[in-house]
């Protein structure tokens, strides 16, 4: 298959360790490139990140429109800051791009549903970073719960609680500062939780409540959340996420990421399985997945543990390719629930229902 070429926009941590290093495979010592989805060359305001983006074999731009007016990248990896995605996205459809966009896809409903609307007029493909999808782990709770392991889901917990904003750093980046960035404990995390509901459940958000945590972080975002939610199937979970949740060490930080889900006959388990994290040997942390079905318990381990940034960029290429084109609307159904999480949470948990698919 075609590999497709691929600049990124934005070249910050994320975009260097998680997208190029292990998406695109760039990081030789562990990876050996991603065979549909080739990474050409990397922009970001700040010119100090030049020399990172060179010592992995990346051409460097110096600027945006450059980058756009190179007729040999057929792709825009978008990793800005969340208020500038959707902007960077716009201009790079209308130069005739395809884009791949870290989440949200856009700060309004109405950034994404222009973006939407361009990249149906230009026939282009646009993709949004969920990539706690490609997990093997996840994958393999999924197939645990389509098989019936648990009998009848009842219940989902999922949590994404941890210590950020706590230092005048940290306070002070955009995530943090700057409410309309949606970088909070719920459009950070919050929304990752949300569309892994959706995931392993296989059925959509239908209603969500939420309620902020008590403030006490010198932060202008919401310290932390609780989204109550009932999907489609019948499925009632809940998802904590949270900025003032000391976890102690690094180990116990991330095990904390992930989910219990109840059923008839028992229940599921994952650990730090609601990260950046495959499961890879190499990693800081392992990650864990177990059921316990009438009091006994059984671990689980993927057959195969595969990168999840480079599944996401790979079946984004593969739209490329085929012509089966990603549509963006999983992006705008995403944050139309993180919006419903705040809105609600600013009305003392009014109930929010959820536009249906059709009527979006």
């Amino acid at each position: 298959m075609k590999s497709v070429r691929y600049g990124i926009i934005g070249f910050g941590g994320i975009a260097e360790v998680r997208l190029a290093k292990e998406g695109f495979g760039l990081d030789t010592t562990r990876f050996d490139g991603n065979p549909v989805a080739e990474l050409v060359a990397a922009y970001d305001p700040n010119p100090l990140r030049q020399h990172a983006a060179e010592a992995l074999g990346i051409s460097w731009r110096t600027s945006v429109e450059e980058m756009l007016r190179d007729s040999s990248i057929d792709a825009i990896v978008v990793a800005t800051n969340n208020k500038n995605h959707a902007v960077v996205a716009q201009k790079a459809l209308q130069a005739g791009k395809h884009v791949f966009i870290e989440k949200p896809a856009g700060v309004t409903l109405k950034e994404i549903r222009n973006l939407i609307k361009e990249g149906k007029k230009r026939s282009l493909s646009i993709g949004v970073d969920h990539m706690m999808t490609k997990n093997s782990y996840n994958r393999l709770t999924k197939a645990l719960l389509e098989a019936n392991t648990i009998g009848c889901v009842a219940h989902m917990v999922l949590h994404m609680e941890f210590a950020f904003g706590t230092t005048p750093g940290e306070a002070a980046t955009w995530r943090c500062s700057d409410p309309s960035e949606l970088g909070g404990p719920i459009g950070d995390v919050g929304s990752h939780c949300l569309y892994m509901a959706e995931y392993l459940a296989g059925s959509r958000v239908r209603s969500l409540q939420a309620v902020y945590a008590p403030k006490h972080l010198d932060i202008a975002v919401e310290d932390g959340a609780l989204i109550n939610f009932t999907l489609e199937n019948g499925i009632q979970g809940i998802a904590r996420v949270a900025f003032d949740q000391p976890r102690g060490a690094l180990e116990s930080n991330l095990s904390n990421l992930g989910y219990e889900i109840y059923g008839s006959e028992g229940s599921i388990e994952g650990r730090g399985t609601l990260f950046q994290l495959s499961g890879h040997p190499d990693e800081p942390v392992a990650l864990e997945l177990s059921a316990t079905i009438h009091g006994k318990r059984t671990d689980y381990r993927p057959e195969k543990i595969e990168n999840i940034y480079a599944l996401q960029l790979a079946e984004h290429a593969r739209s490329i390719v085929t012509g089966n084109l990603l549509d963006g609307s999983e992006a705008l159904h995403n944050l139309e629930l993180v919006v419903h999480a705040h809105e609600s949470a600013a009305n003392g948990g009014s109930l929010k229902m959820v536009t249906p698919p059709e009527e979006e």
